[in-house]
């Protein structure tokens, strides 16, 4: 039994090395050769093209960024459904937008491969110890079948409802989070411009709040303005904007626009979707 992996950045690539760590048969996929030749070097096998890859693998996991790329690595004339075989599980990591899951899962679907989402959360460093919470859509048989390399990086395997439900529980998660980042930026600049020491103040919201990621990140750290870009500290969170931004707007929109097919109006979302510039240091300078 073999698994792919496509996509193998930050959280794929420890994702990657976690299947690895576990003694399983890894074969990897991206176009950055610097990243497939670090897990090479750990045991890896790197495939020549992602077509390629799903002819080598029972499993083939989609850890891409947005959904042109999951549709590219799915449907592409060297997508997986290419592949000359007769069955692939394929599972999408990826947080995309519902309506384009479900394309590809029909695509695939009529090639005779199977298709479901498995949203996972917790980090690179959830993923490095095998502690991701993984959110599954699908039939139970399809995730029963590919509970060997689920169980490798996920803590918690939960299989949430039918296809999409993964995708959807991640998209809500995800929403919690960004606001989360928002409103924690709003209480920095606050508290900042009224000239609280921002060390105390981190450490009285730490005390009161108990550990968090999310906190930790921003807490105890100016935020951004005018000239900042010149500075170590400015140019690391300007560093850090450049990776975040698309991740941002990309699962808030994905948020707000499930809740649209809904009829359901997320106005905290919306705002947070506003603020992702101001949030994340791409927009420097207190705001009036």
């Amino acid at each position: 039994m073999r698994v792919g992996f496509i996509g193998v950045g930050a959280m794929g690539g420890a994702m990657a090395r976690r299947a690895l760590v576990d003694g399983l048969d890894v074969v990897v996929f991206d176009l950055n050769e610097e990243v497939t030749s670090a897990l090479a070097e750990k045991g890896a096998e790197v495939a020549d093209s992602v077509r390629a890859l799903g002819e080598s693998v029972d499993v083939a996991c989609v850890i891409v960024l947005n959904d042109d790329q999951v549709r590219a690595v799915v449907c592409g004339d060297e997508g997986l459904l290419a592949a000359e075989k007769d069955s692939l599980d394929i599972i999408i990591h990826s947080t995309i937008h519902l309506p384009t899951l479900l394309e590809v899962e029909e695509k695939a679907r009529v090639r005779g491969f199977t298709l479901f989402d498995a949203g996972v959360s917790g980090h690179v460093t959830g993923a490095e110890r095998g502690e991701l919470a993984v959110m599954v859509g699908g039939d139970e048989s399809d995730i029963e079948r590919c509970k060997w390399v689920l169980g490798s990086y996920g803590g918690l395997v939960v299989r949430v409802g039918p296809l999409g439900s993964g995708l959807k529980c991640k998209i809500a998660r995800n929403l919690l989070s960004f606001a989360q980042c928002a409103a924690i930026y709003e209480g920095m600049r606050l508290a900042e411009e009224a000239q609280v020491d921002l060390s105390a103040f981190a450490r009285i919201v730490r005390h009161s709040e108990g550990q968090s990621n999310l906190l930790d990140g921003f807490l105890g750290a100016p935020t951004t303005r005018e000239g900042d870009d010149e500075t170590p500290e400015g140019k690391a969170r300007l560093a850090l904007s450049k990776i975040v931004l698309e991740t941002a707007f990309k699962d808030l929109s994905a948020a707000i626009d499930l809740g649209k097919s809904m009829g359901l109006r997320l106005p905290v979302g919306e705002a947070a979707y506003a603020e992702v510039p101001a949030t994340w240091g791409a927009e420097p300078g207190p705001r009036t």
